[in-house]
C-alpha cells in the first residue's frame, strides 16, 4: 500500500521538505552546528600569549525519508550532491554539499537514510 498525503497535514519537521539534486525529500530531523577553531597565539619563545576564535563552516546532519514505491522512486542521496533548504526562520536557507550518506533503511513504501554536510561557499 502506497503512502498518500491527503489534506494539509505535513509530514516531517517544520523545515521539510528539502531538495537534493532536484528531488524533494521529507526531512525527519535536522541539526546545524556552528563550530569554531581556537588556535593559540605564541610569542617568539613558543609560550602561549593568547587565543583567537576562528569560525568554522556551518555543518548539518539530518535524516531524510523518500518513497520506494515503483511509480515514485527517489534515489538514495549521494556524496557531493547539493541540498537546498528553506527553513521557517530563514537562518539556514542555503545550499549544502553532502559529505556523508548512510545506508538506506526501508520499511514498506519508504526508505530513510542519514546525511551530513557543510554549507556551500558560493
Amino acid at each position: 500500500m502506497a503512502i498518500t498525503s491527503d489534506g494539509t497535514q505535513s509530514f516531517g519537521i517544520q523545515d521539510s521538505p528539502v531538495t537534493i539534486s532536484g528531488v524533494a525529500y521529507i526531512c525527519e530531523s535536522m541539526s546545524y552546528t556552528y563550530g569554531s577553531n581556537v588556535p593559540e597565539v605564541a610569542d617568539s619563545n613558543g609560550e602561549a600569549i593568547g587565543r583567537t576564535v576562528v569560525p568554522s563552516p556551518v555543518e548539518f546532519s539530518a535524516t531524510v525519508q523518500y518513497s520506494t514505491d515503483s511509480t515514485a522512486t527517489a534515489p538514495n542521496p549521494v556524496i557531493g550532491a547539493e541540498m537546498t533548504t528553506n527553513t521557517t526562520n530563514g537562518r539556514n536557507n542555503d545550499v549544502w554539499v553532502l559529505t556523508e550518506v548512510g545506508d538506506a533503511q526501508s520499511q514498506g513504501d519508504y526508505a530513510k537514510c542519514s546525511i551530513s554536510g557543510y554549507a556551500k561557499l558560493n
